[in-house]
């Protein structure tokens, strides 16, 4: 029986606070944001978070530790 959450050989997982880092900066600067600087990534269950700030907005950026896929989420303000 195989382990669902061990990642698999070759795969993009997400193992440190330096990969998170550099996924979520990679994933910002591949959607057009300028002027990043990301804060400490946590670690949840399922996901990592980072904290960024960017030219033109606040935003979290989420990463599946298993796969590396990113997922920016904008927080809007008034």
């Amino acid at each position: 029986m195989s382990n669902s959450l061990t990642p698999r050989p070759g795969s993009n997982q997400i193992t440190s606070l330096e990969s998170a880092s550099v996924a979520a900066y990679d994933a910002l600067e591949a959607a057009g944001h300028t002027d990043i600087e990301l804060e400490m990534p946590h670690q949840t269950r399922g996901t990592w978070i980072v904290p960024a700030t960017t030219a033109t907005s606040r935003c979290h950026v989420h990463i599946d530790p298993r796969t590396g896929h990113t997922r920016i989420s904008t927080a809007t303000g008034d």
